[in-house]
């Protein structure tokens, strides 16, 4: 049996293996979204004369003087007490106008301007939380700006249930234009499915950085955020989960945010995310696998793992067969003299191996999955070109992201840097 021999083997095992897990996954986040459908339709209904708490929200800055005005704007439109919402601006030692364009708010009784050196948008933050006075604190990026409705949303979990110390709502991209903004509405309408259906089993792993909302006594207990390797919300989430802190998920309170609309600028924000949820997951790699984590042991991380592992394996192999392809027509070419020749192409062959039908159902699974997460972002299920688009991005291009972080962990162990 030759080399060739041996890894179409292995490359069969593995599919079969990746392609169980993978149609596991699928079929299990569909059964648990059935389960809750009635919870996961309909508008939230609040009761009369709420007594809406007193909340903190922080907008921490770094060079963003083309959308701090916006941001702070966003906040005092929503639907919520004024004398209940206090904002703090955090220039987290801007190098541009940032300062000065928020200086339109000095001296609104409900807008705090704070200037410090700079540290990284986590020491940003831990200072308006040091100083925060109300129950409940939050955080918005300057890039990003919620519905007026969100903020209601958000804390009726909190108000509905005292065991819930923190609620992250449905992130969109706000008005998607091209191939990379596309792919990825289609992306973040499969995280809104994702997240309801983990916060369901209380297994969800990050509150996102875009906004989410946590209970004071979170910070006071647990301590402030971390650096994390440059993902202090997902780091803040899974010590949440290792100390018993319920974390909860709005679908329908949604923020919007603004798309990477360039493959370098992609590039950089997903391989610091899967920087950082690679290292961070190691820093945690003790509370994996253990019963009393529950979900975020079990399923939430590894989920993530198997599909890192799923990629790396799955271009792997394709790089491998592509040249073997080209390995076998060039040999062809040499021992034929550089003589084509001819064959007719056959229409009624079709591969029958188990794999391919498995391949296929998972694509079918994965077209449902994106469909009912546009459903849960309010929009048709109906496919669309942003779906082909989809699939292009991130089973192919987003290989590229994959490996240059696990380079960047075995290999060189150079830190991954933001901007």
């Amino acid at each position: 049996m030759n080399p060739s021999d041996y890894m179409f083997g292995f490359e069969t095992a593995i599919w079969y293996t990746f392609g169980f897990f993978s149609m596991y996954v699928q079929v299990f986040l569909l059964l648990l979204l059935f389960r809750d459908r009635k919870q996961n339709s309909g508008e939230t209904v609040f009761q009369e004369n709420v007594d809406w708490p007193a909340v903190t929200i922080t907008i921490p800055c770094w060079n963003e003087e083309d959308t701090v005005v916006q941001a702070v704007h966003s906040l005092l439109a929503i639907d919520y007490p004024k004398d209940k919402l206090i904002i703090k601006v955090i220039d987290d030692g801007s190098t541009d106008a940032t300062w000065e364009r928020a200086q339109v708010f000095q001296g609104m009784k409900n807008v705090h301007l704070m200037r410090k050196e700079n540290g990284g948008k986590h020491t940003a933050m831990n200072l308006a939380i040091g100083v925060a006075t109300t129950e409940y604190v939050g955080n918005l990026d300057a890039d990003a700006f919620i519905e007026k409705d969100a903020l209601k949303k958000t804390m009726w979990q909190f108000l509905s249930d005292p065991d819930m110390m923190a609620v992250s709502p449905a992130v969109v991209i706000h008005e998607p234009k091209g191939f990379f903004e596309k792919a990825q509405e289609v992306e973040f309408n499969i995280f809104i499915l994702i997240k309801k259906v983990f916060a369901s089993l209380n297994g969800i792993h990050v509150t996102q950085g875009q906004f989410s909302m946590y209970r004071k006594k979170v910070f006071d207990d647990l301590g402030p955020y971390r650096k994390a390797h440059q993902t202090e919300d997902l780091e803040i989430a899974y010590r949440m989960q290792i100390n018993g802190y319920k974390i909860g998920q709005c679908h329908n309170a949604f923020v919007h945010t603004v798309a990477m609309n360039t493959l370098p600028t992609l590039f950089k924000q997903r391989l610091r995310w899967i920087y950082g949820f690679i290292h961070n997951s190691y820093d945690y790699r003790k509370y994996l696998f253990n019963p009393k984590y529950g979900t975020f042991s079990f399923f939430s991380v590894p989920t993530g793992i198997l599909y890192i592992m799923a990629i790396l394996f799955s271009t792997s192999f394709i790089v491998w067969n592509i040249g073997m392809a080209l390995y076998d027509m060039i040999i062809r070419l040499v021992v034929t003299n550089f003589h084509v020749g001819y064959s007719a192409p056959s229409f009624f062959f079709v591969d029958t191996r188990p794999v391919i039908f498995i391949s296929i159902i998972l694509l079918i699974l994965y077209v449902i999955i994106a469909l009912l997460g546009k459903k849960l972002r309010g929009q048709k299920p109906i496919p669309d070109i942003s779906f082909v688009y989809f699939f292009i991005l991130f089973n192919f291009i987003g290989a590229l992201w994959l490996w240059k972080a696990v380079y960047s962990t075995v290999v060189s162990q150079k830190e991954v840097v933001w901007r």
